[in-house]
């Protein structure tokens, strides 16, 4: 049947054998790489059947929501032109808030799912599409990244493989209540989309088996992700179980067996907590940045539905199949400008006596673990925490260091076994670093005898877990007092997680480009109960620099990778196609020994947009 917006249209248009495989030549295919029938989370290369494109997106439903001007509360139909292709795209725009609507799909069985996005480009939009199965309550967000040099291009990102049977797709318009009680105020931020078609491509029954066992293969679940639990609420505002769900939904069927899901910092904590203070806000009148309001009012309005966001996280990873690792911040006390007021009337007002000191004896802007009565208080958080049905507890020491400076606890101990006074000592002084190293070390023992307890009065089969972010090297941890050879030597850590290779925790830098800085820790790792979890930085790479990291660390003898703000990761573009297959160890090699060759964005480019021909040069 014909849509009635535009009567030449097709529905469907299938791509012959030949030029199907021309363009699947450029995917990463592991029916070359290791023996697999699937790409690295893409459609198999090999497959000898036809991609099939549901190119008219006039036939989306219902015909109401749909028009060929641009109109608010509706999608947008475009007529465009690709090479060998023609259909009808749906647009929505920056003010449009256009509603829900549902795709029928025709087809059958086990497909791979891919979008056709394009982006407004210039530095001004970014195309974001929320898309769901009909039979799902979740939504997936795809965030389109476009190549500012191709600004007329579709690029095909790859969602899923699902069997379609008794299946639609629904798709719906991000948008992001900026206007308080008024959900339908035009002051509403919405994101752009230009969504040209959705590409099927059906699995063989062969391949759907090698899918399925692939998937119930634990051996290749090396990844662990990070998720701060906050800049979700200061970018989206959610307000609903299933909008903390999107958060989680991108790890289906992947690589990654953990989330290490933070649930506060200092005082601050994401879940409804009795002894510290929840994220809420409304203690700050006039907030500086409205990503910090939206933050605010989304905390607010799930407290007061009884939604808690740490509790819904932690069922829908076990629901996915992945270990929840409840993350906390251990320096997060007292923030600089204008993030001051944020632990307002918590510990670090109350208690000014436990405040840091640096050599001259004056205070710094810190609680110290130098003091029991700040580690017995975040013993007191930690045990709250773990009171949910959590795999493991993780100490995010990366974050805002120093925990230890010159305090007089630190102090006087040490004038007591030395005799010297460390304030006149070099600060590199070994023996002042490994004597302050005790007092983190005397903390981790206690982390550890409380997580024991916890686990005895819940009755637990199996022990909950303890990881440690830690620094780059050896150096750089034992002066922010961490004797990381001791905790692993007495038991006191399971996972130890380098935030990075490089010195002072920046996050922009390239990390483990060179796996000889990785020595230290693979060595003290090495023969113990202790896993070993390499952080990738930064947050953006290309897939072929991931896959080339990933390959040489596991070279050097890592066997877990670890992605901090995952978050920024996971968006379905190209790069996260490669990510979330990095644990397969034996499609890496494959790659490698094939001369790891660049990985080509599958999609194509527009000859024809409206009435407007894009060979037609405008210069200027």
């Amino acid at each position: 049947m014909k849509s009635n917006h535009q009567a030449d249209s097709s529905h469907e248009t299938s791509f012959p054998r030949r030029q199907f495989l021309q363009a699947a030549a450029s995917l990463p295919a592991v029916g070359a790489l290791g023996g697999f029938g699937l790409s690295l989370g893409q459609a198999p290369a090999s497959y000898t059947g036809k991609a099939v494109y549901l190119s008219d997106l006039g036939r989306c439903e219902p015909a109401s929501a749909l028009s060929r001007k641009p109109r608010r509360h509706h999608w947008r139909l475009l007529d465009y032109e690709p090479p060998e292709l023609r259909g009808v795209m749906l647009v929505a725009g920056q003010n449009t808030a256009a509603p829900e609507i549902t795709l029928p799909v025709p087809q059958k069985g086990w497909h791979a799912i891919y979008f056709g996005l394009r982006s407004y480009g210039g530095g001004e939009d970014e195309s974001r599409l929320l898309v769901r199965l009909k039979n799902s309550d979740t939504f997936s967000m795809i965030s389109h990244r476009p190549d500012p040099a191709a600004r007329n291009r579709v690029d095909d990102y790859f969602w899923k493989v699902a069997d379609l049977k008794g299946e639609e797709i629904v798709l719906r318009q991000f948008w992001t209540q900026a206007v308080p009680e008024n959900a339908g105020s035009v002051g509403n931020r919405c994101d752009g989309v230009w969504l040209a078609y959705v590409k099927l491509v059906p699995l063989s029954d062969s391949e759907v088996q090698l899918q399925q066992r692939d998937r119930q293969n634990r051996q290749n679940k090396r990844l662990f992700a990070h998720h701060d639990a906050w800049s979700y609420t200061y970018s989206y505002r959610p307000t609903t179980e299933a909008e903390i769900r999107r958060e989680l939904e991108p790890f289906w069927h992947t690589d990654f067996s953990r989330i290490y899901w933070e649930g506060g910092m200092g005082d601050r904590m994401y879940y409804p907590t009795k002894i510290g203070l929840m994220a809420t806000d409304h203690w700050i009148e006039d907030p500086y940045r409205a990503g910090d309001r939206l933050a605010s009012e989304a905390w607010q309005a799930l407290k007061k539905k009884g939604i808690d966001p740490f509790r819904t996280a932690l069922d829908y990873a076990h629901k996915i199949g992945m270990e929840f690792h409840g993350t906390y911040r251990p320096a997060g006390f007292h923030f600089p400008v204008p993030e001051d007021e944020w632990n307002t009337g918590g510990f670090y007002d109350k208690h000014p006596e436990w405040r840091g000191r640096d050599r001259r004896g004056k205070p710094t802007p810190r609680l110290s673990y130098a003091y029991s009565e700040v580690r017995e208080s975040v013993l007191a958080l930690l045990k709250e925490m773990a009171s949910y049905p959590l795999d493991g507890i993780c100490l995010a020491y990366n974050r805002r260091p120093p925990l230890l400076e010159y305090e007089a606890p630190i102090v006087d101990g040490f004038k007591t076994k030395y005799g010297e006074d460390p304030r006149n000592l070099s600060e590199r002084d070994s023996r002042w670093l490994s004597y302050r190293a005790t007092f983190l070390t005397d903390f981790m023992r206690e982390v550890r005898t409380a997580m024991k307890e916890v686990a005895r009065d819940q009755k637990r089969a199996k022990p909950i877990e303890i990881s440690a972010i830690v620094m780059s090297s050896e150096s750089e941890n034992i002066y922010q007092g961490m004797d990381l050879q001791v905790w692993i030597k007495e038991g006191l850590v399971d996972t130890v997680i380098p935030y990075t290779s490089v010195e002072k925790l920046l996050s922009s830098a390239d990390s483990w480009t060179n796996p000889q800085d990785a020595e230290f820790f693979l060595r003290i790792t090495r023969g113990s109960a202790c896993k070993l979890a390499l952080n990738l930085m930064p947050r953006q790479l290309p897939p072929e620099e991931y896959r080339r990291r990933a390959l040489a660390l596991y070279r050097a003898g890592a066997e877990h990778l670890f992605f901090w703000d995952s978050d920024q990761r996971n968006d379905f573009d190209p790069s996260w196609t490669a990510l979330r297959r990095l644990g397969h160890k034996e499609e890496l090699e494959a790659w490698a020994a094939a001369g790891s060759p660049k990985i080509e964005r599958p999609g194509s480019e527009l000859k024809k947009l409206g009435d407007w021909d894009l060979t037609y040069a405008t210069p200027g």
